[in-house]
């Protein structure tokens, strides 16, 4: 087949998969991400994640050495639906005294049919069908998929191939879902041609840096996840630190607030989901029952997160953000549940942040009081990241 019609037709494929956007690059290594990349190792702004080394970047950043074959690389852009409309306002986190409700970031959420699914099984069920319709066309076809936990840019890979441009917040920003976009690339052994990289990009909008509460986004797309609140609630192991848990508001997993502060999200995100049930009975909800998820055995949380990906942070670590964001939601009638917390969790993590948010609860006694202001907690909790 003619290698324009080809990628043509390709393209067509993708958006008939679900994809909302896709192009394709070359296979040159990726010099600048590569720097980009080893700064941030080397400032310990990826510290926490030691699957994020370096080897992986150098790996990443020039596919061509560990695979000869590749001649292309097809970019893919996978939409969902963010849980508010920007700057929309939050449903009553105390609609019902004694059961406040937190949040999940929006991609934890996305359901195919119905049913929860990780978007890492769904984005590679996706480009293995793309991958089966090539080969139908191409049967001496090499090729690799990537998702996410692969090794490869993914981000960098996007925005040579056109798909969009990388906002102040250091997410991709795409036209035809904004920045709510789950990455995917496939390295192809046919040379297609590349396309366009986006010239488009945030202008003098800054409205994602002070969205961020913690402080995260230390300069203009750059991310000192040490402070991420979805790097916190999702990759940190252990005790989160005390400096930080005020900021956290009642996030139980992940944080979409850069993305919500963002105007091109306005006009381009997909349309908002309802807030929906508290109850996370059948999987995750942009909004759900902290005191029920502080509550969740092991069996629990296996039924009802295997498979979506809050299985990353494990019982213990949803546990863990949930008592944080009782303590900060206010709401006083979530104690007992607290107090069974803090007596009576296997985990010690889990007693001791419930501890921490029975005192943020009970300001009047011996050792309680909420933290310092969010102005007086501005500072960062490790060295301070190189911008």
């Amino acid at each position: 087949m003619d290698p324009a019609l080809l990628k043509s037709e390709l393209i067509a494929e993708a958006s008939r998969l679900g994809f909302a956007a896709a192009g394709v690059t070359s296979v040159r290594p990726f010099g600048q991400a590569r720097v980009r990349a080893l700064r941030a190792i080397a400032d310990g702004r990826m510290d926490g994640m030691p699957w994020y080394s370096r080897d992986r970047v150098e790996a990443a950043s020039d596919l061509r050495a560990k695979h000869p074959w590749a001649r292309s690389i097809l970019a893919l852009a996978w939409p969902y639906r963010p849980a508010l409309t920007p700057h929309g306002p939050a449903p009553d986190a105390a609609a019902t005294p004694g059961r406040p409700r937190g949040r999940f970031s929006a991609y934890a959420c996305i359901e195919v049919d119905g049913r929860p699914v990780d978007y890492h099984s769904l984005l590679a069920s996706r480009c293995d069908d793309l991958i089966g319709w090539l080969r139908e066309r191409d049967p001496g076809l090499q090729a690799k998929r990537f998702v996410d936990h692969g090794w490869a840019m993914d981000r960098p890979v996007a925005e040579r191939a056109g798909i969009g441009f990388a906002g102040k917040h250091a997410s991709l920003i795409t036209r035809e879902a904004g920045s709510y976009v789950m990455l995917a690339e496939v390295l192809l052994s046919i040379p297609l041609a590349a396309d366009v990289p986006s010239s488009r990009g945030c202008g003098t909008c800054r409205a994602c840096l002070p969205a961020c509460p913690t402080g995260a986004i230390t300069a203009p797309g750059v991310i000192d996840s040490r402070r991420c609140i979805s790097y916190l609630t999702i990759e940190h192991r252990g005790a989160i630190p005390l400096p930080l848990r005020p900021l956290m508001g009642t996030w139980a997993f992940g944080c979409d607030l850069c993305q919500e502060a963002c105007p091109i999200n306005e006009r381009l995100a997909p349309t908002a989901r309802d807030a929906g049930a508290a109850s996370t009975a059948h999987g995750p909800v942009p909004f759900p029952d902290l005191v029920e998820c502080l509550e969740l055995s092991e069996a629990e949380f296996a039924t009802r997160f295997r498979g979506t990906a809050v299985w990353r942070t494990g019982r213990a670590g949803l546990a863990r953000n949930c008592a944080i964001a009782l303590g900060n939601a206010g709401d006083s009638g979530a104690l007992a549940a607290l107090q069974r917390a803090r007596d009576s969790d296997p985990d010690d993590v889990v007693r001791e942040s419930a501890k921490w948010a029975i005192a943020q609860l009970r300001p009047n006694e011996v050792g309680g009081g909420r933290h310092r202001s969010r102005r007086d907690h501005a500072q960062p909790a490790g060295p301070p990241a190189s911008t």
